[in-house]
């Protein structure tokens, strides 16, 4: 990696951790994650590429999920958090509840309002 793609990814991660800071729940799915970056001129790879480096330095945690729909195939389910280090033992149960959170919300009211048919 290139100094200046280096700084595209310093420049990313913290773009991608500030996302999720100015959110009262601190989870997002990806898509809703690309959107945000977009507008700062961060795209989907470069997404990718802070999301994987941000998950092997434990800042943020990535979970992915499965809906049998055929409407959703193929469909990016994978929701991320950030893993707070203030919160001590409990911030990986943290983080996994608020992307449960997420993922139990969306799924109410996708299930709700979509009719197969």
């Amino acid at each position: 990696m290139n100094e200046q793609s280096n700084v595209g990814l310093t420049g990313a991660k913290k773009a991608v951790i500030d996302a999720l800071r100015n959110r009262a729940k601190q989870a997002r799915f990806t898509t809703e994650l690309a959107v945000v970056l977009a507008r700062a001129n961060i795209g989907k790879e470069q997404m990718e590429w802070a999301l994987a480096e941000l998950e092997a330095e434990g800042v943020v945690m990535i979970r992915d999920h499965f809906c049998a729909d055929p409407h959703l195939d193929g469909v990016d389910l994978r929701i991320v958090a950030l893993v707070e280090n203030g919160k001590g033992a409990d911030a990986h149960m943290s983080a996994i509840h608020e992307i449960d959170s997420a993922w139990d919300k969306w799924l109410a009211e996708y299930l709700a309002n979509h009719r197969c048919g």
